[in-house]
């Protein structure tokens, strides 16, 4: 082999390596774009199925429910998690809303109904 022919093949070499490199970027930084999407889905059901119980559990009572904020502690959730409840009277109509902050990375979900009340 001559050594003209030694460099063209090392370059050939290199240029491959290179190649390959990028392409692993490319394949890693999809990865982290879907592991990303991916804890973002998992903190919004969370905060879905919270939101869902808390209404759930205001719209129950609606002659005793009142508006309030609170901070919880959820399992499998980082950091706290904040609920804000909003009830509004309007004759026979009681309308109920509620606000579910929290999460890494933050999100935030909010549900509403509406109940008629019995006189």
């Amino acid at each position: 082999m001559k050594p003209r022919e030694r460099g063209s093949a090392l370059v050939e070499a290199l240029a491959a390596l290179v190649l390959v490199a990028m392409a692993g970027l490319v394949v890693a930084s999809a990865a982290t774009t879907a592991l990303r999407a991916s804890r973002r889905a998992s903190v919004l059901e969370h905060d879905a199925g919270l939101a869902a119980r808390e209404l759930a559990s205001v719209a129950s009572q609606p002659t005793t429910a009142a508006s309030g904020d609170a901070v919880l502690a959820v399992p499998g959730l980082d950091g706290p998690v904040g609920r804000h409840t909003e009830v509004t009277r309007s004759a026979r109509l009681v309308a109920f809303a509620v606000q579910v902050t929290g999460g890494q990375p933050a999100a935030s979900v909010a549900f509403a109904t509406k109940r008629v009340v019995d006189p």
